[in-house]
């Protein structure tokens, strides 16, 4: 009996020890981790990508979509990005526009609606209209991977979208300006372009830049993007006797080697400026290096002089798709300007990385530092500009020119 009471005695003794360690915890080695106490483990943020991966985009799109990877890659390697002693590392979900409007806003939809991401890199250009309904009124931020100046791509009534690279009007401003300083006698210009819808809204910018550097411009021809045999463009170009420079301000490549090779064919050799980010090594493959003498595009080759982390994403680019691969960078840059602006406002929320970025008269953006403007332009202070980097054809190469100062969007 003496026994058994020792033993009861021990059991309760034992009881109280359990429930006073399940009360007041106990002491160890190893810290408890709290709600409030950060494990130092990152999270994952995922940034959606509205970019066309099939349909005739889809030459300028997966490339700039590989970049994309790369520079996302870069941010990760680097610690991510962190707000609010959060590190978050970058997962990137893609939606393919299929290279029509109907396609971009099944995309937008998705990424928005169903998947419920609210930062987003792209569309591209006039694309980017189609997704403005879903994005706008759902505070879903974009960072446009290009403009075209329509409506509804970036302006009064999209105030949740921001142009994320150079895109169309600060390349047609360096390549007013690279024309003039190397080829002081053309005077008189021939504009070509797709005709996308965008013609009407972007062309009067795209003289203006030219007609601010002296140029003439004597007409404006129109090819539609299906288009295959570009020898009746060139042909009407042709028969302006009077003109000394063909310009283009928006297209894509296959195009633009193709109009070279027809003009060339018809003898004529004037310099053509092609200021879109297509690599003049493409126009060199598609049209010939004869045919590209006099020749330049607002493009970016590997042995440019660049910012460190644009040269970076260019050496991983090129070691893993080879030297001729077309470097575009524009998603990249969108994708960095977004992560610096989410940083600034040390916030996720979209709203408030919108209202951050207002007010952000400069940003490092892959090329160095970047200028806020656009407000003339657009209707809307949310457009980033920074140096342009230009090629040229040296000794039968195409290699880099020159870097051109835009300065601020206006």
């Amino acid at each position: 009996m003496k026994n058994r009471k020792s033993f009861l005695v021990c059991c309760v003794l034992l009881a109280l020890i359990i429930a006073t360690s399940v009360l007041f915890g106990c002491t160890s080695s190893t810290p408890t981790t709290t709600p409030s106490t950060p494990s130092g483990e990152a999270k994952t943020l995922q940034i959606g990508a509205l970019l066309s991966m099939t349909g005739f985009l889809s030459t300028r799109e997966v490339p700039d979509y590989n970049e994309l990877l790369i520079c996302r890659d870069i941010i990760n390697e680097n610690g991510g990005i962190t707000v609010n002693g959060q590190k978050y590392n970058i997962e990137i979900v893609v939606e393919d526009c299929k290279s029509t409007m109907d396609g971009v806003t099944a995309a937008a939809t998705k990424l928005v609606l169903d998947k419920n991401i609210k930062l987003i890199i792209g569309p591209t250009a006039f694309f980017a209209a189609a997704a403005s309904p879903v994005c706008d009124p759902n505070k879903a931020l974009r960072s446009l991977s290009w403009c075209t100046n329509s409506p509804g791509e970036m302006d009064e009534s999209t105030p949740y979208s921001f142009l994320g690279c150079n895109a169309s009007v600060a390349e047609a401003i360096a390549g007013s300006k690279f024309l003039k300083q190397n080829y002081p006698d053309v005077k008189k210009v021939i504009i070509v372009n797709p005709d996308d819808g965008a013609q009407g809204f972007l062309m009067p910018i795209v003289i203006k830049s030219l007609e601010a550097e002296g140029f003439e411009v004597l007409d404006e021809i129109y090819y539609p993007n299906e288009m295959q045999d570009f020898s009746s463009i060139a042909a009407k170009i042709n028969s302006y006797k009077d003109a000394d420079a063909t310009y283009q301000s928006n297209g894509l490549g296959p195009a633009v080697g193709a109009i070279i090779k027809s003009l060339r064919e018809l003898g004529n050799t004037n310099p053509y400026a092609s200021a879109l980010p297509t690599s003049l090594k493409e126009l060199v493959i598609l049209s010939g290096a004869e045919n590209c003498k006099d020749v330049f595009s607002c493009a970016i080759s590997p042995d440019a002089e660049l910012a460190p982390i644009a040269k970076e994403i260019c050496n991983r680019t090129v070691a893993e798709y080879g030297e001729d691969y077309s470097l575009y960078l524009t998603a990249a840059d969108a994708l960095w300007d977004m992560k610096e602006a989410m940083v600034a406002a040390q916030s996720l929320d979209a709203t408030a990385i919108k209202d951050k970025w207002e007010t952000m008269d400069t940003m490092d953006t892959i090329f160095g530092t970047g200028y806020l403007g656009g407000l003339e332009t657009f209707g809307i202070n949310h457009a980033m500009s920074h140096s342009q980097a230009v090629m040229i054809m040296k000794d039968g190469q195409a290699v880099f020119g020159s870097n051109v100062d835009i300065g601020k969007i206006p």
